[in-house]
């Protein structure tokens, strides 16, 4: 029986800069295989059928997609046997366990000097304009940030916070009940999405795909969203459940999505923009109304609607930004491509797929 794939992101354009997850990922898993070289779609290509190699042995599979270039995917996480395969120098972390569970594989003497000499001025023009544009987006998504920030002030401001503490702790003891096991809660971080050049995206459908109990939070910004879901994530482990984090893809200090697996449990936010509501058919999907509890006055309303005019010029400005950058990266893999020898790679690539027995 072949396995299941879930999808996220593997990295997002922050605020704070590009935000991934690997380091955390790392310490997850049993073995992680550190693919080094430069970043191309054939590297995209073998990360995919080594998924579907995990995939038709019948294991779970995480695919962690790239966020500018929808058909790319830059790392997998082959759950079960705990490996995670990721393309290491895309992100600058190095091997820390050689010897034990870190293995490093290089793919640099793939490419041949030949090729890569006539192309070189091409690549080097293609790499400053996607550093350029890569900065031009991140600045504005900086400005966004801040501008989200004015906005949560102002509603912050017009919060009944007493009401909402009372709505949390009665959702604390809905979830929990009397539930305590005998064993420390692990906790994991997963992507829920990022700004793309289409707008922004999320996996949301896939990651809750087999959730029984779905809570989407509805609330404006600054309502205690975020806060709310770290202190279920900070419960469940102090009860000896698993929680695993999910962080926002536009600030990256804020959660989107808190899973708690051995409840078969989620929460998320679930406001622009990436709005959802509870499904035909899924009986365990329910609203948590943040709102209720924020009146807002006319002048706040007023003052509100000032700030998100420019916070939607400034995420208007950082996907266009983020479209030029695409268009750099996809430049920057085809040409580099187009300098792999192709025998080198088969014989270089063989020894990953190795069958396993569950």
């Amino acid at each position: 029986m072949n396995g299941n794939v879930t999808y996220y992101f593997g990295h997002a354009l922050t605020g704070q800069g590009v935000k991934h997850l690997y380091k955390e990922m790392m310490e997850e898993a049993s073995l992680v295989y550190f693919l080094q070289g430069p970043a191309t779609f054939k590297g995209s290509e073998l990360l995919k059928e080594l998924g579907y190699f995990y995939v038709k042995q019948g294991f779970a599979v995480e695919w962690f997609k790239h966020a500018l270039l929808e058909e790319v995917v830059e790392a997998v996480y082959i759950k079960g046997c705990n490996r995670l395969f990721v393309w290491a120098s895309e992100w600058n972390i190095e091997p820390t366990l050689l010897g034990t569970k870190h293995r490093v594989m290089s793919f640099y003497e793939c490419l041949e000097d030949i090729q890569l000499k006539k192309v070189g001025e091409q690549l080097a023009e293609a790499m400053q304009e996607r550093a350029t544009w890569r900065e031009k987006c991140i600045a504005k998504l900086d400005q966004a940030i801040k501008l989200h920030d004015d906005w949560e002030v102002i509603t912050q401001s017009c919060m009944n916070w007493q009401a909402l503490n009372e709505q949390v702790e009665n959702l604390k003891s809905e979830v929990f009940q009397s539930i305590i096991l005998n064993k420390t809660g692990m906790r994991t971080h997963r992507l829920l999405g990022t700004l793309t050049p289409r707008g922004a995206e999320n996996t949301v459908d896939s990651i809750t795909k087999s959730i029984t109990t779905r809570f989407m939070i509805k609330g404006k910004p600054g309502t205690g969203k975020s806060s709310l879901m770290k202190s279920l994530a900070d419960e469940a482990n102090a009860r000896g459940l698993d929680a695993q984090i999910v962080w926002c893809g536009l600030d990256a200090e804020s959660v989107d999505m808190v899973i708690i697996p051995e409840l078969n449990f989620c929460i998320f936010d679930s406001t622009e923009p990436h709005i959802f509501d509870p499904e035909d058919g899924r009986l365990g999907d329910k609203i948590f109304d943040i709102g209720q509890h924020c009146a807002l006055s006319e002048e706040a309303e007023t003052a509100i609607e000032a700030v998100r005019a420019q916070y939607k010029e400034a995420i208007q400005d950082a996907m266009g930004h983020s479209k030029r950058y695409a268009e750099a990266e996809y430049t920057v893999r085809r040409l580099l491509d187009n300098c792999l020898s192709a025998s080198l790679w088969r014989e270089k690539t063989a020894p990953l797929f190795e069958r396993l027995t569950k």
